[in-house]
């Protein structure tokens, strides 16, 4: 979505604006924003006990992570994003545009498409390292919006509440579908997704030794809030994160495609030179 489309926002149809904040993505046809996840961690650096299965995040009014359940989000732009995460480094050593609708081409700052992820249908001559290695590719959920929620806490047990705080949720494995389905319970509705909001709670759940929290989503479709002034100047802060995420992506993606291609060019160059001291017969009788 670009900026004109932002300014020119209350003279699109519903379906023009579901395009445009990723509420369609097509499947039937910056970086400052802080995070919202789910809390695993039972301690913090400092000792600090803190309450796991609880939604956090980092609020900048008191400049350390706040903890609450259940929280209240309101939804205002929907993406998607492939990432490649390194065990062994400890860190995402790909990552492609945030990307609206599937038809787009994901390119990714390597040069390729995707980070490299290959659809299930097509793995099966893949060897096991290549199997392993497709499982930490992952395609994220990113849905930008606001967050409140009262009763909450500090990582020192002081009372705060959060209130219209604009925050990144983004979720991949067991958290994509939940996430998915309530978007689209509003798109079935007919319901713009930044006029309802979600109630964020969460579900212990164990496989074999591993507990793990998982988000339950309650969909509030009849809130029926009206985009405000100030919320087109949050829905601009959150488009702008993304056209800066991408312009860096896409230069990435160039410079990696040129390298590759001066690459070829000194190997075709090195051919030409071996060759040039071959005498034409021997070419010839190859």
């Amino acid at each position: 979505m670009s900026d004109n489309e932002i300014v020119n926002i209350k003279q699109m149809s519903d379906e023009q604006i579901m395009q445009a904040i990723g509420q369609d993505d097509g499947s039937n046809a910056g970086n400052n924003i802080p995070r919202l996840a789910i809390n695993r961690t039972p301690e913090d650096d400092d000792g600090n006990q803190l309450p796991v299965g609880h939604f956090y995040t980092y609020d900048p009014d008191v400049g350390q992570n706040v903890f609450g359940k259940p929280v209240t989000f309101r939804p205002f732009l929907s993406a998607m994003q492939y990432m490649h995460y390194d065990a062994d480094k400890g860190e995402y050593v790909n990552r492609s545009i945030i990307f609206k609708s599937w038809k787009e081409e994901a390119i990714d700052i390597l040069g390729g498409t995707r980070c490299g992820k290959i659809p299930f249908k097509d793995r099966s001559s893949l060897t096991p390292e290549e199997l392993e290695r497709q499982r930490t590719i992952r395609c994220y959920k990113l849905v930008y919006g606001l967050l409140s929620f009262t009763n909450g806490k500090t990582a020192q047990g002081n009372a705060h509440n959060v209130e219209n705080l604009p925050i990144l949720y983004r979720v991949t494995g067991t958290a994509f579908s939940p996430v998915s389905a309530a978007l689209d319970q509003l798109k079935k509705r007919k319901k713009l997704m930044f006029n309802c909001t979600f109630t964020l709670n969460t579900k212990r759940q164990k496989k074999g030794g591993n507990v793990f929290y998982v988000p339950e989503i309650q969909v509030n479709s009849e809130e029926n809030l009206q985009l405000t002034d100030m919320d087109m100047d949050t829905l601009k802060v959150f488009q702008e994160s993304i056209n800066n995420e991408n312009a860096e992506v896409i230069a990435e993606y160039n410079k990696a495609k040129n390298s590759k291609s001066n690459s070829g060019d000194k190997i075709d160059a090195k051919i030409v030179e071996d060759m040039s001291s071959v005498a034409p017969e021997e070419v010839l009788s190859t």
